[in-house]
């Protein structure tokens, strides 16, 4: 026996000789020396710049006279548009386009319409132009008597009549009763719009759409004169300048004083009216006696609460008057130039105050990013959405100290989650069109992922970049359109960097990064522990991600051995100096963290940690081991086998 415990002992130093050779030779095979190792990558570099200077009113405009007579038994305006429409593109024409924008909304049993009574020469009404009108497409056009070319100008007359649609659930209609005191007339799209040309589409003439804004505009000088009963009370948009007042009826005079995108305005015997002047702009309200214990006051604060801070945040809102007035639809709001509109359901909602200020808060935002700042609300609506949804949130955060206090489902849930049947495309980047054809949920792109984002890339680039970022994008584009990636270039020049590794993933890219790790290995002879982080989306997207997440890496007993933010730059691979045996790690899903997930109680994603070498030790203990075992079975057999021999 003595003998086969000594070579037992000659079989396990072997072996561990053996291990010892293998692991010293083979070992950079297993350490993967092929890819990139990335501990903590540098964030975004940031530099302070001085803050732009308000734009100025450069080149030309249309400008646009309209008047108009409200027959509050019928709904019908008899109105009248004095055009003097400025050719700004380098192309000439022999037609314009007009929408007609009513006979598109919804009603209940009266529709909307424009009908064209004529078209007209301005300096001689007796000279007839002629016109085409396309009722399905809702648009008419004006054959001019000559060419307009480029940088030119022509005027005529359009005389029409306009029909509001009864109900209260669109964008213009005569809604309630004199009995309750509550009838509005809420007069908007009401006359002959006119189209805009750009490089992208020509003429735009698409007509009213049910999702998202239709609206698309350049900007012009208007004076805007409506005739209604002397007992109504109007707001509009511009500045009131002149009233006459007859013997029955009054005509009100509104001048823009600054470009425009459009007119609107709202007519009640009822309305109750609060105003103050803050900073040069009369702030006023107006609202149903019905409506009174949650607006008075209350809604004047709000839009006084927005207007300054939209002010020192993003630029200067130019004009004299701002209006919120009351409405009725089935929607929380719709902005306006000078005017916004919210909805008087609100009053049978739950928590009608905090409804008030958000939407106030965000119709007033619009001012700066729709009027001001103008977009394709076709091709790009969400642009102005995105930035009018994440100005309500910083109105949140400044005046309640939560970003997400207007969130009634917060953004990160639904974004993260955004799973129907199967995971569904959700491109920010998209038209309404596009939108419709990829099943993709306009609203949520635009309301709830964009302005998301939109708080990422703050929190990426920082506050002093961020909110540089934004003035400069409003001085530079104040009075004209502008473009997803016009926004990008003002904070590229803010930052002094290229920021396609942010726009294009996060606004192109149709699905989120859905993370896993596929290698994590602790190599004890180094101290350094490869994670490997693969993105599953990679393949289904234009664009690689790059994002930071925090990393957290555990011992056995739970306790955290590295806790650092780390760059996940599509699939990653990182090299971690550790003192002590890993044997987890874990990716953090805080609230700056986008991914694909299953659930909203997903908080991060973990996976263990393998040990080539002490699983390599063990496979040689146990093949040590079960050698000699074996031998010395083998030997027990062969000895009974020669006894049993011997013995016969």
């Amino acid at each position: 026996m003595k003998n086969v415990y000594r070579f037992l002992l000659i079989i396990l130093i072997t072996s561990f000789s053996i291990y010892s050779v293998f692991y010293m030779i083979c070992l950079p095979i297993y350490s993967d020396s092929s890819q990139e190792k990335i501990l903590i990558s540098e964030s975004v570099p940031t530099e302070n710049l001085k803050l732009p200077k308000m734009a100025s009113i450069e080149g030309n405009f249309s400008s646009y006279n309209l008047s108009v007579i409200l027959d509050e038994a019928s709904s019908i305006i008899q109105g009248n548009l004095s055009v003097d429409f400025y050719n700004n593109d380098p192309v000439s024409f022999i037609k314009l386009p007009f929408h007609l924008y009513l006979s598109g909304m919804e009603f209940e049993s009266r529709r909307g319409n424009i009908e064209i009574v004529n078209v007209t020469k301005a300096d001689n009404p007796d000279i007839g132009l002629a016109f085409e009108v396309d009722s399905e497409e809702q648009i008419m056009w004006v054959t001019l008597d000559t060419t307009l070319e480029s940088f030119q100008r022509v005027s005529f007359i359009i005389s029409f009549t306009a029909t509001l649609p009864d109900g209260g659930i669109d964008r213009a209609n005569s809604h309630g009763d004199d009995i309750n005191q509550s009838r509005i007339y809420k007069v908007s799209g009401f006359y002959p719009m006119p189209c805009v040309y750009d490089k992208y589409d020509g003429w735009n003439t698409d007509p009213y759409l049910k999702i998202g804004d239709p609206f698309y505009f350049d900007m012009a000088y208007y004076h805007l004169f409506v005739e209604v009963p002397n007992e109504m009370v109007i707001a509009a948009t511009g500045n009131l300048t002149e009233r006459i007042n007859n013997s029955n009826y009054t005509i009100y005079h509104f001048d823009t004083i600054y470009p425009v995108r459009e007119v609107t305005f709202s007519a009640s015997k009822y309305f109750m009216v609060d105003s103050k002047r803050v900073n040069g702009v009369n702030i006023s309200t107006y609202y149903l006696p019905k409506s009174e214990s949650i607006w008075k006051n209350n809604a004047l604060n709000y839009g006084i609460n927005a207007i300054t801070l939209y002010n020192e945040t993003f630029g200067l809102y130019p004009y004299p008057t701002f209006n919120i007035v009351e409405e009725y639809t089935n929607y929380g709001g719709m902005e306006y130039p000078n005017q916004v509109y919210i909805t008087e359901s609100i009053d049978y909602w739950d928590y009608p105050q905090w409804f008030l200020e958000k939407i106030i808060a965000h119709e007033t935002s619009h001012q700066w990013w729709y009027n001001l700042v103008g977009n394709d609300e076709v091709d790009w609506g969400f642009l102005d959405e995105m930035l009018a949804c994440w100005s309500t949130d910083y109105y949140a955060e400044i005046y309640h100290s939560d970003w997400k206090y207007f969130q009634y489902e917060l953004y990160i849930n639904e974004v993260r989650t955004y799973f129907e049947e199967l995971v569904l495309p959700n491109r920010i980047n998209q038209s309404i069109y596009e939108c419709n054809t990829s099943y993709t949920d306009y609203w949520y792109v635009a309301y709830k992922k964009a302005p998301l984002i939109l708080e990422k890339f703050r929190n990426s680039i920082g506050d002093v970049n961020f909110f540089s970022g934004l003035k400069l994008y409003f001085e530079r584009y104040q009075y004209k359109i502008a473009l997803l990636s016009d926004l990008q270039h003002c904070f590229e020049d803010t930052i002094g960097t290229s920021l396609d590794w942010f726009f294009l993933p996060w606004f192109d890219n149709p699905y989120l990064p859905s993370y896993v790790f596929t290698s994590v290995i602790y190599e004890l002879y180094e101290n350094i522990l490869y994670i490997t982080v693969e993105d599953l989306n990679e393949a289904n997207n234009n664009y690689p991600y790059s994002q930071q997440i925090p990393l957290q890496v555990y011992d056995a007993n739970g306790q955290i051995l590295f806790n650092e933010i780390v760059w996940i730059n599509s699939t990653t691979t990182f090299s971690i100096p550790m003192t002590t045996n890993p044997t987890e790690v874990s990716l953090i899903y805080n609230e700056n963290v986008l991914v694909q997930l299953s659930s909203v109680d997903i908080e991060s994603l973990k996976a263990g940690v393998e040990n080539p070498v002490i699983a390599f030790i063990i496979i040689i203990i146990i093949i040590a081991c079960s050698v000699p075992v074996g031998l010395l079975i083998i030997f027990k057999i062969l000895r009974k086998r020669k006894k049993i021999l011997m013995e016969n």
